[in-house]
C-alpha cells in the first residue's frame, strides 16, 4: 500500500511540473494585499514613479503593498533609467529589473519581478508619480523582495542591480541545478499588461 501511495505522489509531481503550463504565476509569487486599505494610500498599482536622489532621477513602477508594524511598504520595480532629468522616455522602451526562476522539471521557468520596498515614513517629495499603466495583477510573479531602510539605498540597489544584469544570464532550462547560475535579467513592462 505504500508503495502505491509513493508511486501516485512521484505521478502527480511529475505531472503537474510538466510542459504543460508556460504562463506560469503561481500564488505565492503574487501580490496580496489582504488587509491593507489601498484606497488611502499615496500611490496605487501601476503608478509610474519618478525618484530624484543626489541630483539623479530614476524610473520605476509600483506593483506591490504591504504592511507591517512599521507601516505601509510600496513594492517599486526599478528601471534601468538614471538621469539628470525626469524620464522622458517612453515607458515600453524601459527594461526593468526582474529575474527568471527555473519551475518544475519540464525546463519551464517563471519571469518575475525584483522589487525594493520603501516605506511610507521615507516616502516624501522626491518621489513623483508620472503617469498610471493598466497592470494585470496575475501576471506579476515576485522574485525578489529587498526592503530598503532610506530613499537614498536606491542607488546601491540600482547599481547592483545593473552590475548583475552585465552578466549573461542562463537560458531557461539550462544548467537548473548549478549554484552560480544567473536568473538576473531585465523584463518589458508589456510583460505584466
Amino acid at each position: 500500500m505504500k508503495r502505491i501511495v509513493l508511486a501516485l505522489i512521484v505521478l502527480f509531481l511529475i505531472t503537474s511540473c510538466g510542459k504543460n503550463e508556460k504562463n506560469l504565476h503561481p500564488d505565492l509569487m503574487k501580490p496580496n494585499w489582504d488587509g491593507i486599505k489601498t484606497e488611502k494610500l499615496k500611490f496605487k498599482i501601476g503608478d509610474v514613479v519618478s525618484i530624484f536622489i543626489d541630483k539623479q532621477y530614476y524610473s520605476g513602477i509600483i506593483m506591490d503593498f504591504d504592511e507591517d508594524k512599521g507601516g505601509i511598504w510600496y513594492g517599486i520595480s526599478l528601471s534601468d533609467y538614471r538621469w539628470i532629468v525626469p524620464n522622458k522616455k517612453k515607458i515600453k522602451e524601459l527594461n526593468f529589473f526582474g529575474r527568471q526562476i527555473p519551475s518544475g522539471f519540464g525546463g519551464d521557468c517563471i519571469n518575475c519581478c525584483d522589487l525594493v520596498y520603501l516605506n511610507q515614513k521615507d516616502v516624501d517629495k522626491n518621489i513623483i508619480v508620472v503617469n498610471n499603466i493598466k497592470i494585470d495583477i496575475n501576471k506579476i510573479s515576485i522574485g525578489s523582495i529587498q526592503p530598503l531602510g532610506k530613499l537614498k539605498e536606491i542607488e546601491t540597489t540600482y547599481f547592483q542591480g545593473m552590475k548583475a544584469r552585465k552578466r549573461k544570464s542562463a537560458e531557461c532550462g539550462e544548467a537548473t541545478l548549478e549554484p552560480n547560475r544567473i536568473n538576473d535579467r531585465y523584463f518589458k513592462i508589456e510583460d505584466v499588461l
